[in-house]
């Protein structure tokens, strides 16, 4: 998967305040590999744990790694002690100086959690056969709420609602397990529910499921607020989730914090989107004195016109290193063989005017952009992607986001990458809403050639700049 920058950021209004973005970064550094990484663990500023899941000849494997931040960047060190050598090692968590992980057999047909309590590894399958014997025990989570300490953890055990079902035992002062405590029906059900994180910033649950209802696709992370069998209905964490698997979500401060996701990236080295990267995410609000600078409304809303079906989504080892110009280029180029389908007299017009000078406002607003960056202003820029309606939901709503991939690019690449350090210290958001067709105008024509040639179509076919607000 892709290891090089990326940030895309989702404007939302289901996260902490109404007025909150989310913005979402793959992890920078030598985490995120050809293999599959989950389970970032920060322990400190500078130390952090995580595991990483590789095929092995003949299986897959996994195992636990230490990091290290360096320079801002973070860097793998070695692999932890916590491995053995026939064993896949895992989903490592920590509290109150007690760690605790997975461990599987190689072909994870069996699991167990381990305690590591001052240097000293204990199997809970070992000290508890009555508790954890017979059954599929993995994901552990330690936390405390109102000084009572929980273990949290993921498991086939009888006595669930179906599939991987979460459970909790209390850990008394003597560090002794209690009977297992099913998270009851307003977390689990009758398909998966996994990876478990209690947040103590908001006392509310996070975990991942495939449920079938309130989903947008595969594994979604979900928050529930309460107590151990005591929580309320869940909430979808549209913020973060997408139309792949997000998993592994966990909080370092109040409002960031990391999760796992084979979301596809900027550039895709597994075109298949296979495996799981990390991610860093923050929840913000917009400052009191952010505005939105008359300077800037000369050039709203600006609307960034794509040929049809481009960039194709299922063409992913092509679309790569597309940045909006060469789209815009290529699609220009192409006004002989509109004109050639349509005689509409304006089709000339909107190709000089609208297709290629809303290119040149963009470089224009760009340049505008930079000027104040350097004075040191905060920009956010929001953006929409919109498709026409010849193709399903699902395209469309992957063509919508990659038509803004390509925008992101051009902006991280514009006049020799001066823009991109102001992205990557978070002084430029670019605020994303992809929306597929759902707002697109609705000018579907009977005629096929009018559907990809016409006016009605080729307005619908577009990224919208619709907000820039500048503050400091």
């Amino acid at each position: 998967m892709s290891k090089v920058f990326i940030k895309i950021i989702f404007f939302t209004s289901i996260c902490l305040t109404s007025y909150s973005q989310t913005k979402i970064s793959l992890m920078l550094g030598d985490i995120n590999t050809f293999s599959s990484e989950i389970n970032f663990l920060k322990i400190n500023d500078t130390t952090a744990f995580y595991t990483s899941i590789f095929y092995n000849k003949t299986s897959y494997s996994s195992k636990i790694f230490k990091v290290e931040k360096i320079k801002g960047i973070w860097n793998k060190i070695n692999p932890h002690h916590f491995n053995l050598e026939n064993f896949s090692t895992g989903n490592i968590t920590n509290s109150n100086n007690i760690f605790s992980y997975s461990r599987c057999n190689i072909d994870n047909s069996d699991c167990n959690i381990i305690f590591v309590k001052e240097g000293v590894h204990y199997n809970l399958t070992d000290l508890y056969p009555e508790i954890f014997g017979g059954s599929y025990n993995t994901q552990p989570h330690l936390f405390t709420i109102n000084d009572l300490r929980f273990l949290s953890f993921v498991s086939d055990r009888d006595g669930g609602f179906g599939g991987l079902d979460i459970w909790f035992c209390v850990i008394d002062n003597f560090d002794q397990l209690g009977s297992p405590l099913n998270a009851g029906s307003m977390v689990n059900s009758a398909h998966n529910e996994i990876t478990p994180y209690y947040n103590y910033f908001d006392s509310s649950l996070y975990f991942s499921s495939n449920q079938l209802v309130d989903n947008l696709g595969g594994y979604d992370i979900y928050k529930t607020i309460g107590i151990p069998n005591n929580w309320s209905d869940k909430i979808n964490q549209q913020n973060i989730n997408s139309l792949n698997d997000e998993m592994y979500l966990s909080f370092y401060k109040k409002n960031q914090g990391y999760f796992s996701s084979n979301r596809k990236t900027n550039v895709r080295i597994n075109n298949d989107s296979c495996c799981n990267n990390i991610y860093s995410f923050s929840v913000f609000s917009l400052n009191k004195d952010t505005i939105e600078s008359p300077i800037y409304n000369e050039f709203l809303p600006l609307n960034l016109y794509f040929d049809n079906n481009q960039p194709d989504p299922n063409e992913t080892t092509q679309i790569s290193n597309i940045n909006y110009k060469e789209t815009y280029v290529n699609y220009f180029m192409r006004l002989d063989n509109y004109t050639a389908n349509n005689d509409d007299p304006y089709l000339a017009l909107f190709f000089e005017d609208s297709l290629k000078g809303n290119y040149n406002q963009l470089n224009k607003l760009l340049d505008k952009l930079i000027l104040d960056l350097n004075l040191g202003y905060n920009i956010n820029i929001q953006i929409k992607g919109y498709t026409s309606q010849l193709a399903d939901s699902v395209y469309n709503i992957q063509l919508s986001a990659l038509r803004i991939e390509t925008l992101i690019r051009y902006l991280s690449v514009y006049k020799n990458g001066v823009l991109k350090d102001f992205i990557l210290c978070n002084q430029l958001n670019i605020l994303e809403v992809p929306l597929g067709e759902s707002e697109s105008l609705n000018t579907i024509n009977q005629n096929p050639l009018l559907q990809i040639y016409g006016l009605g179509a080729i307005l619908n076919r577009k990224v919208s700049i619709i907000k820039v607000e500048s503050y400091k």
